[in-house]
């Protein structure tokens, strides 16, 4: 893959955004990220998945948690933390629920939103990112899901979309030494991170 289009990007100092969600944090042992399966693939697609046990919860009771989780964390535009933070977070316009199908016990939406790496003085080093959530509650479970995942380089003139499949699989993230790379394995770290967090969220709220 050519890494002229690396898709990062510095932006200069934003404020007044603050609220109280805490998001990725980078972990001084990377080990977990270059564990076999944890970019999971399935037909050569990469596809986050987790069922989560939710025993003596109806669908009813499930779908409601998971609407409420969607329509805060898939709100267009939001800001969550201080631009001053690592864990700045950030949606932009394109987030939104998609689908909302109480009957089958359903929510999809699109994540589009800044993915933090860093934070300086007087700039931020980050990307666009764009997946498919999907919640689905059945009788003791709600299975998440993310998909179609891709990255934006908003740094130049040529905006360039890049699937998570061309950049954070073993392939692309993962060096003959065995180590992360140090471009595509940020974004491994922080995609990992991304649906661990949001999985955990949910699973918090269900129990």
């Amino acid at each position: 893959m050519l890494l002229m289009a690396m898709p990062f990007c510095l932006a200069n100092a934003q404020s007044g955004l603050i609220s109280t969600k805490k998001l990725y944090t980078q972990k001084a042992d990377m080990s977990e990220y270059l564990a076999p399966g944890v970019v999971p693939e399935v037909d050569g697609k990469i596809v986050f998945s987790k069922e989560i046990s939710a025993p003596g919860k109806s669908v009813e009771d499930l779908y409601t948690v998971l609407s409420s989780f969607a329509a805060l964390r898939f709100e267009a535009n939001a800001a969550r933390g201080n631009w001053r933070e690592p864990n700045f977070f950030k949606n932009i316009e394109y987030a939104k629920v998609t689908e909302a199908d109480k009957n089958a016990g359903k929510i999809v939406a699109q994540g589009a939103e800044e993915m933090i790496f860093s934070n300086r003085a007087l700039s931020k080093d980050y990307t666009h990112v764009y997946y498919r959530f999907t919640g689905e509650a059945k009788n003791g479970s709600v299975k998440v899901t993310i998909s179609n995942i891709a990255y934006v380089y908003v740094g130049s003139q040529e905006t360039e979309r890049i699937p998570a499949e061309d950049w954070i699989t073993d392939k692309e993230a993962i060096n003959k030494k065995g180590q992360l790379r140090r471009i595509s394995g940020k974004f491994r770290v922080k995609t990992v991170d991304l649906f661990n967090e949001i999985a955990d969220e949910i699973e918090a709220m269900v129990k």
